[in-house]
């Protein structure tokens, strides 16, 4: 089996995978699983995940949540050259980042997901947004805890704008302050 899959990655494609952190073995396991979650797509050049399939794979993840505004958000991120698809690549590079990456890393990802319009700052109203989305997944009615969560953001907000720039927080400011704030590094970096 493993030759066949080797025989659809061609060793160009074998050696940039190589870079995710990934042995040869551990890259062709993925790459099997992917194919199977893509539905009829069995080779490499046609193997994608398009935003439907995506949102069922986390669906079934978290069938007692609602996946779907964090699902998106994840998509856009992964989906690097916006195709509307996520390729193998793609998908190896997030899994790598969120595996197997450093600390720096995966801030910059959580950054990205965090800044969804990419317009390379994060601030007040995307935090709630992403608030938002998480407790979607967990099932949870903000509603009635609304306050809450808006001090939940604020109090993040103070933390992160430490210089009182307005409350934009630019990515390697918000690197830079998770880094040095412990309560912050611990949060996310639980994010695996």
């Amino acid at each position: 089996m493993n030759e066949i899959l080797e025989q659809q990655l061609t060793d160009e494609q074998i050696n940039q995978l190589l870079q995710t952190r990934f042995n040869r073995s551990e890259i062709l396991d993925w790459y099997r699983a992917f194919v199977k979650n893509c539905g009829n797509n069995r080779s490499f050049l046609t193997s994608s995940l398009n935003k439907t399939l995506f949102i069922d794979y986390f669906n079934q993840l978290h069938p007692n949540g609602n996946v779907t505004r964090l699902t998106e958000t994840f998509f856009r991120t992964y989906d690097m050259n916006n195709d509307g698809r996520i390729d193998f690549m793609e998908f190896m590079h997030a899994v790598s980042i969120i595996r197997r990456g450093d600390l720096t890393e995966k801030l910059s990802l959580i950054f990205s997901l965090l800044d969804a319009d990419q317009q390379g700052y994060i601030d007040r109203l995307k935090l709630v947004n992403m608030m938002e989305a998480l407790y979607d997944v967990k099932g949870i009615d903000y509603n009635d805890s609304y306050n809450v969560l808006l001090r939940k953001v604020d109090n993040l907000i103070a933390r992160l704008d430490k210089d009182k720039e307005g409350g934009r927080i630019l990515r390697y400011k918000f690197i830079e302050s998770c880094m040095n704030d412990s309560t912050l590094r611990d949060l996310l970096s639980a994010y695996k």
